[in-house]
């Protein structure tokens, strides 16, 4: 009959349910960097600052991972991290750890939301779900990275130590997992960037935006600057492309102010780096550049201001380089690498929309 049919597809999809539940999914990978606002947090000896990415593509428009109620994050460190006893513990602080969205300066709301711990028999941090933690509405689109920060572990010695990172549900049976390699450097090889929204209010993003066509993306986008030395790289602003001396660097060139007059010259100052164009095949118009201050001239990195409600906000941030872009005549993916010679890179996605 049909209620018989009804009530054994209902307990089908219980038990299918139920062993969802139980049996272990496969082990997926656990990619593992320096985190955005350290220089060498994944160097040997040095207090350990490493982002844990659990969902690699950072687009807001991916969903992340979200916990129920009584869920848990575990992320097992290798014995030879070692715990920095002069730094307690803080469950309900972000101190020790957070858990973000994938873009920097994005943390998934703690309060009241997960618990911080230690298993210390274990070597593993903890993250516990004290209600449920979704992929939408306030915390979209739920958990990607988990940023383990605050002097709370020391980096061992140079080399690669396994990481292994598991979910368990609330009766502490093991659902998903992910394996990783922590790679940890002698010293640094070179200068850096990273992208950071430090410059915009919290909650804001300018990593992936949508603007029309021709027009100028509403937020700048940001960076922060480290040289070779891992002291923040300031007078660094953006400058048009010169293909001839820097074929590589089609979207124009990364140039700091080396002779102090506020201007920017790549042929008397400094080229540090570049921006390598990719755009709509076809489109032109697209451009990025340096915002001007008031006084007429390019605000370089380090003259940028931290947004207010940050700590230490409404002061110059240090490093900091924001970049203004306009994207090209055609709808379609505008996607700018900014790059430092001899150091790393970051990828921007600007979506153009038709009006």
């Amino acid at each position: 009959t049909m209620i018989k049919i009804v009530s054994l597809v209902t307990a089908a999809a219980a038990l299918l349910s139920a062993c969802a539940t139980t049996a272990p999914s496969a082990v997926g990978p656990l990619a593992i960097a320096n985190s955005p606002v350290s220089f060498d947090g994944d160097i040997a000896g040095k207090p350990t600052d490493l982002v844990f990415v659990l969902v690699p593509d950072a687009n807001p428009r991916t969903p992340g991972v979200a916990l129920g109620a009584g869920e848990s994050l575990r992320l097992a460190l290798p014995r030879e991290f070692q715990r920095n006893a002069q730094v307690p513990l803080a469950p309900d602080s972000d101190t020790n750890a957070v858990l973000t969205k994938g873009w920097p300066q994005a943390a998934v709301r703690q309060a009241q939301q997960y618990r911080i711990g230690l298993d210390d028999r274990a070597h593993a941090l903890t993250f516990t779900a004290l209600q449920d933690i979704s992929a939408t509405g306030a915390n979209a689109p739920g958990i990607k990275v988990i940023h383990v920060r605050g002097r709370t572990f020391i980096n061992p010695g140079a080399g690669s130590y396994p990481v292994t990172l598991t979910r368990t549900d609330a009766q502490g049976r093991q659902v998903a997992s992910w394996q990783g390699e922590v790679k940890l450097l002698a010293t640094s090889t070179g200068p850096r960037l990273a992208p950071t929204n430090f410059h915009l209010a919290p909650g804001i993003q300018g990593n992936f935006q949508s603007v029309p066509t021709g027009q100028q993306a509403p937020r700048l986008l940001g960076l922060l600057l480290w040289g070779a030395d891992g002291a923040p790289l300031n007078g660094v602003g953006v400058t048009p492309r010169d293909l001839t001396r820097f074929p590589r660097y089609t979207g124009g060139l990364l140039v700091r102010d080396s002779n102090g007059d506020g201007s920017l010259d790549p042929a008397v100052d400094t080229v540090v780096g570049g921006i390598i164009g990719a755009a709509p095949q076809g489109a032109t118009g697209q451009v990025a550049t340096s915002p001007m201050g008031a006084d007429g001239k390019p605000v370089l990195s380090g003259q940028a201001l931290r947004n207010d409600a940050f700590p230490n906000g409404g002061k110059p941030n240090a490093g900091l380089l924001p970049i203004q872009f306009r994207s090209g005549n055609l709808p379609g993916l505008y996607q700018p690498v900014v790059e430092l010679t001899g150091g790393n890179s970051y990828r921007f996605t600007i979506e153009a929309t038709t009006q």
